[in-house]
């Protein structure tokens, strides 16, 4: 959610080469009407795509190529992340300029995967300015939510009736992955890049990072089934889709490839997800036309699926 922190158009890039293209195939095109795309999920069992639109304030399900509402926010809230867990569809939500033509509260919203009727809402506790806008799962089911306002990470255990906050504080906390013994969050930072969370001491450190590599300005971050991680830089003059590859206990980043540049098809990209039949990105969410520079005219939304061979 690019608009929530600093622009970070002049971070440069000293070692990486940007690829020429976009290895991958249109998952669906959307019209050159306000939508704003930001988070995606797929429910394995029925192959539909659930999108996020920040704009219209609801998610709209894709299925064999046609688009339909699937759930309209309560209140004022607009979607963010969206993940799927169980029977659970869950959302991280805001109100926001872009959607209800104001700022408001936050919330953690649990829906119905079956038929998007809302469970339960998890408001933000904390009062002033937040946005959770992404969140990650813990293997014991605990959810936890990123606020890239106010740089606070929050958590909901199993059964808890309310959101609690983490006791740190980063920058502008983006997308986020839990390690597979639930000791460790991974989050990429908009401002700080890459950084390990340690769970039970609430202390975080950035990660080892290759001289002349730049991984500032991420937002969405995905793992891919051999252990690396997908992730959206859009915080560059020229927005890219990364795969990272880390140290097994996620101490410094190891490699850094482009998988796509320099096309119009990832041209705007917000979230990524991936699972067994692939990787995806929101490759143009319509964010570029509701920042400081806005571009024009409006572009019609994309969600793109990369080549495989290109992110293992």
């Amino acid at each position: 959610m690019r608009w929530a922190v600093l622009c970070m158009a002049a971070i440069g890039w000293a070692t990486q080469v940007a690829a020429a293209s976009c290895p991958c195939s249109n998952v669906f095109v959307g019209e050159s009407r306000p939508f704003i795309a930001e988070g995606i999920a797929r429910d394995a069992a029925t192959d539909r795509f659930f999108i996020a639109s920040v704009a219209t304030r609801r998610i709209v399900i894709l299925h064999d190529g046609h688009p339909r509402d699937f759930a309209h926010l309560p209140d004022d809230y607009s979607p963010l992340g969206i993940a799927l867990s169980g029977d659970t569809l869950w959302v991280t939500a805001a109100t926001l300029p872009q959607g209800a033509g104001h700022d408001g509260p936050s919330a953690l919203i649990a829906l119905d995967k079956a038929d998007g009727h809302v469970r339960h809402v998890y408001p933000v506790p904390d009062k002033g300015k937040t946005a959770l806008n992404d969140l990650a799962f813990a293997p014991d089911g605990t959810v936890y939510a990123s606020d890239s306002f106010s740089g606070a990470l929050y958590r909901l255990p199993p059964r808890a009736s309310a959101l609690t906050r983490l006791d740190v504080s980063l920058k502008s906390p983006q997308g986020m992955a839990v390690s597979a013994d639930g000791k460790s969050l991974l989050v990429a930072d908009y401002s700080l890049g890459l950084v390990k969370l340690d769970l039970a001491r609430a202390a975080f450190a950035p990660l080892q990072i290759p001289d002349g590599v730049n991984v500032k300005g991420l937002d969405g971050l995905a793992r891919l089934p051999d252990g690396s991680f997908l992730a959206s830089q859009n915080g560059l003059s020229k927005p890219r889709i990364l795969r990272l590859s880390l140290s097994g206990d996620w101490s410094q980043l190891l490699s850094l490839d482009v998988i796509a540049a320099g096309d119009p098809t990832v041209a705007d990209p917000s979230l990524v997800m991936a699972d067994q039949s692939g990787a995806y990105v929101v490759g143009v969410s319509q964010w570029a036309s509701n920042g400081p520079t806005p571009t024009h005219p409006l572009q019609p939304w994309r969600i793109v699926k990369l080549a495989l061979s290109a992110v293992r």
